[in-house]
């Protein structure tokens, strides 16, 4: 009877010291399983490569241009024509989106027209460029200004006259890249060559003021 008892009298003891360590362990338990828990994966930021800009390129391009020239005693002369050529350049970047660049370009030209007389006709261009651009993802817009310099030829009956005309060129332009160090291009430029004098055989020379609209469309490559 004796051990019956003391060992009733234990029980309880046992019991509420069970609980007791229980209760103690079930926070720890739960904190390990917080900490345990998988973190879910989350997706990096998309990296924008802008770094193709950089560097030496070449190109070629197609286009189309206006021209008006002013023959003074004669009157207005004016046609469009297409044109070709091709390009060359380097580029500095800033930060992977600010591009900054000088460009060497000329072509061949083949539009004339005739006024009081007097036939103008535009032979070739060249220009000595800078460009001032924005790349966001794989395209470029820029700005551009610099030298342009052209051919022209004035005709009359009594003779014929070529003068290299200097003056200066500005617009902006479009690029994208198509393929890996591939760019494709869209532009608009104006060109004004101021006025030169032209021997045609007169009795006076001519005076023409020469000036040019003009859509390109490039195709270049990086180096």
């Amino acid at each position: 009877m004796t051990k019956i008892t003391a060992l009733n009298f234990a029980s309880p003891k046992l019991i509420v010291a069970s609980m007791l360590m229980a209760t103690v362990s079930l926070p720890a338990f739960a904190a390990d399983a917080v900490i345990q828990q998988p973190q879910v994966p989350v997706a990096p930021d998309p990296v924008i490569d802008t770094s193709q800009w950089g560097g030496f390129y070449a190109g070629v391009y197609g286009g189309y241009s206006w021209f008006d020239a002013n023959v003074s005693g004669a009157g207005e002369a004016k046609d469009e024509d297409l044109k070709f050529g091709g390009y060359t350049g380097y580029n500095f970047e800033f930060d992977n989106q600010i591009v900054t660049g000088i460009e060497l370009g000329g072509g061949f030209a083949n539009a004339e027209a005739t006024a009081g007389g007097v036939t103008v006709e535009q032979e070739w261009d060249a220009s000595l460029r800078g460009r001032l651009g924005y790349a966001f993802e794989n395209s470029l817009i820029y700005s551009f200004a610099g030298l342009a310099v052209t051919g022209v030829e004035a005709r009359a009956l009594t003779g014929a006259d070529s003068q290299t005309l200097t003056g200066y060129n500005l617009g902006a332009g479009f690029e994208q890249q198509i393929l890996d160090g591939v760019t494709a291009r869209i532009e608009y430029g104006f060109s004004d060559y101021g006025s030169e004098s032209f021997g045609t055989g007169g009795a006076a020379n001519n005076e023409i003021d020469f000036k040019e609209d003009s859509v390109n469309i490039g195709l270049g490559v990086k180096f």
